[in-house]
């Protein structure tokens, strides 16, 4: 896989549902933003609702790029949003995740649902594995992540983190993960 170099993308994962609190779409846009003004693509789900949908409308508002990754499936049901600058068609879920992981120097979890859980479970088994060698930052904005991050001090401590390290970065926000991934990736 691609990484530390000036042309990666940063993969996002977050939820595509609009039925939550608009905070969490503030933090997405945000993000997006963010990562526009430091010169970095945007690699995400591609989807044109929630957390997705606002992540990709900060990037293309600022200026920066969004590079949108969507199984077949999701194409034909036109799930992808408008204002990508880029849509990948891969054939499975499967190849979607190896395929955002595979172009990015870096991955961020936003709060986000089931689909965001096994993202960033994957992409942090993958570091661990030393098969992704990016940062993992999980954005645990309003503490939505503080039960998931007590149980991985529950592993850790028991002995089921490899290494005895959790191999992602908890940050409280999208302007802290930025200023982090800044600091691992050379621009």
């Amino acid at each position: 896989m691609k990484q530390n170099t000036p042309t990666c993308g940063v993969v996002v994962y977050c939820a595509s549902s609009s039925d939550i609190d608009p905070g969490y779409i503030d933090v997405a846009r945000l993000m997006g933003s963010l990562l526009a003004e430091a010169g970095l693509p945007l690699i995400c789900g591609g989807g044109g609702g929630g957390m997705m949908a606002a992540a990709i409308e900060g990037a293309v508002d600022a200026g920066g790029e969004a590079i949108g990754v969507l199984p077949h499936f999701m194409m034909e049901r036109g799930w992808n949003h408008p204002r990508l600058s880029r849509c990948i068609d891969t054939e499975s879920m499967h190849h979607r995740k190896m395929t955002m992981a595979s172009m990015a120097c870096a991955a961020v979890a936003l709060p986000g649902g089931i689909g965001t859980l096994d993202e960033l479970a994957e992409i942090m088994t993958w570091r661990q594995l030393g098969l992704f060698s990016g940062l993992v930052v999980i954005v645990n904005a309003e503490g939505y992540y503080d039960s998931l991050i007590r149980l991985f001090e529950e592993m850790r401590s028991k002995g089921f983190m490899r290494g005895g390290e959790i191999p992602a970065t908890v940050v409280d926000n999208p302007i802290v993960a930025m200023s982090v991934i800044k600091g691992s990736v050379e621009l």
